[in-house]
């Protein structure tokens, strides 16, 4: 099951004529049992009321409530006039006890669309919907989340991908960082059923690509991890936030020039704390230099080295090879960045 907080919302805006003087036998009512899903529901959206969260189904007050005993038998109604008034009432509720709402009433969804619910089964229907939707842009949010990366850690035994890093962009593409390698993804999280999931693919055929190009399914969710998991594969994904340099680790960002599309000066010399951050084994960087390259063969021979100061690129989004060596050694070891442009409204890049 999900373990989510509360982040659903519901401003209740039903209009329903009340006439107390007749019977209630001439109302359409649909009875919800305190015990059920539904009621649960009903509970979870009113007790979650925040004026930031998003609304995705909104009633119109006011409305009659329908109070049942034990014998299902109705014994009262309930004119509520806000939210605070229906939470009593469903706190009120006895837990072998009932409520009643009167059909038709009328929603308004998170789009404008006005939705006609005509009996419980519709209810809960819209309900789920909402639900989701929620849960969905909860999802979004995390993976989103400005200058956060996502560091991935096996639940099983097969530790191949330990440590490896994920990025997830607003526009739904992202990086995959994996042992100096850095590919390019799209995700999007989406529901199989009742059943939230997150669909990565990764771009090109390597063994990264068939491993992780899979509709994984979330187990559990909150503020700081994922955990998700196909077949026999299971990972946690922690967040981590507040990089050094504002850097977003493996995709370096920046704006694009002026009447230069696609464009943009890389001052790549930033970059050097954030790139030995990502290391394995590196105890003390002093020894270390890094400097970067067009291309493998020139890493490898030490030619043609990029100016570290100031560099444009050639392409968008753009690989560059960085060669790391320890000058008391000469050992190296060369990995791969990305430099990618973007339209900025300021001269400020990501």
């Amino acid at each position: 099951m999900i373990k989510l907080k509360p982040i659903f919302t519901v401003i209740i805006l039903l209009t329903i004529v009340s006439c107390s003087n007749e019977s209630y036998e001439l109302f359409d009512i649909g009875k919800i049992d305190a015990n059920s899903e539904l009621f649960s529901s009903l509970r979870d959206f009113s007790e979650s009321k925040s004026e930031e969260d998003p609304v995705c189904l909104t009633f119109i007050y006011p409305f009659n409530v329908y109070v049942y005993d034990d014998q299902s038998e109705i014994i009262d109604s309930k004119i509520i006039r806000n939210n605070i008034e229906f939470i009593a009432a469903l706190d009120a509720t006895q837990e072998d006890g009932a409520i009643g709402l009167s059909y038709p009433i009328s929603s308004v969804q998170e789009n404008g669309t006005t939705l006609s619910i005509n009996n419980n089964n519709e209810l809960k229907t819209a309900i789920e919907v909402c639900i989701k939707s929620e849960i969905i842009t909860y999802c979004n949010g995390l993976l989103e989340e400005v200058n956060c990366i996502w560091k991935i850690t096996s639940s099983t035994e097969n530790t191949r991908y330990n440590s490896s890093l994920m990025d997830f962009y607003d526009d739904g593409t992202g990086i995959f960082y994996d042992k100096g390698n850095a590919y390019r993804t799209s995700w999007v999280s989406l529901f199989i059923g009742e059943e939230l999931h997150i669909n990565i693919h990764i771009e090109g055929d390597s063994q990264v690509a068939n491993d992780w190009n899979l509709n994984w399914k979330v187990i559990t969710l909150n503020d700081d991890s994922i955990e998700i998991m196909h077949d026999d594969n299971k990972y946690t994904v922690n967040k981590r936030c507040g990089i050094p340099n504002a850097c977003g680790y493996v995709e370096f960002r920046t704006c694009e020039k002026k009447n230069k599309e696609e464009k943009a000066v890389f001052i790549l010399n930033n970059y050097i704390d954030c790139i030995l951050s990502l290391q394995e084994n590196i105890t003390d960087s002093a020894p270390l230099s890094l400097s970067f390259f067009e291309n493998l063969e020139s890493a490898e021979q030490e030619i043609n080295p990029l100016d570290a100061s100031s560099y444009t690129n050639t392409t968008n989004p753009q690989l560059v090879f960085v060669k790391i060596k320890n000058t008391n050694s000469n050992e190296f070891n060369i990995i791969r960045i990305v430099l990618f442009v973007e339209a900025c409204d300021s001269d400020d890049g990501r």
